[in-house]
């Protein structure tokens, strides 16, 4: 009777070892898959953060730039300002010289 025990003992323990052996083969093979998909979204995550970096530098480059000619547009409307002073001025003296020639015109006959 006790070698029928041990036998049937034996043979459950080798059923259960076996069982888990099965169990461990499927952890493996899911970790193996888990493992697989973490490599891929670790390699787009970097892709995506060189990609990050890339629009940052650009949106540096390109608030540079419009600071640039946000400066650029200042003095030109200075000087748009600045020429209209003059050309009034000039237009004032010419038309000062114009009543000037006039009147010696007139004076001289």
């Amino acid at each position: 009777m006790a070698d029928k025990y041990l036998s049937s003992k034996t043979a459950s323990e080798k059923a259960n070892e076996s069982a888990m052996a099965a169990m461990a083969e499927g952890v493996r093979g899911d970790l193996g898959q888990v493992t697989k998909t973490h490599a891929g979204l670790y390699r787009q995550l970097q892709d995506q953060s060189a990609q990050i970096a890339e629009v940052a530098e650009e949106i540096k480059r390109t608030r540079l730039s419009v600071e640039q000619h946000e400066h650029l547009m200042l003095t030109l409307e200075s000087n748009v300002i600045s020429l209209g002073w003059w050309v009034k001025a000039g237009v004032s003296l010419l038309v000062v010289l114009v009543v000037v020639i006039i009147v010696l015109l007139v004076r001289g006959r």
